[in-house]
């Protein structure tokens, strides 16, 4: 988990002051801890069955926050069957854990249709 916490807090941190971002060196931007689940990757996937989760899409997180970058971790978003809870998950190459980042509740998947109610 150490491991885990070191590789996103570097990626984190570097990105930040990337310099093709000119607009991140205000520094407005900060770190903040995460309310998050770590664990192997069969205790994530024990969570996701548990609560029936179902992947709906999938991105990679690239080095330097840029699309030519080489990828460095996985984001997985799942909702549940009845689509009213989320979560993602972060998952990094050949890593021994993953990380549930949030499992949300009242999910509107039609914001335009609920902005209309």
């Amino acid at each position: 988990m150490k491991k885990l916490l070191l590789i996103l807090t570097v990626l984190f941190a570097t990105s930040v002051y990337a310099e093709h971002e000119e607009s991140l060196a205000d520094n407005t931007l900060y770190m903040q801890q995460l309310p998050s689940l770590c664990g192997a990757p069969e205790k994530i996937n024990n969570y996701r069955d548990h609560f029936g989760f179902e992947a709906q899409s999938l991105s990679l997180g690239r080095t330097k926050m840029m699309k030519d970058g080489e990828p460095v971790y996985m984001m997985t978003y799942m909702v549940n069957k009845d689509r009213t809870e989320s979560i993602s998950v972060l998952t990094i190459p050949n890593g021994t854990e993953s990380c549930i980042l949030y499992h949300t509740f009242d999910l509107i998947e039609d914001v335009e249709k609920y902005k209309k109610n």
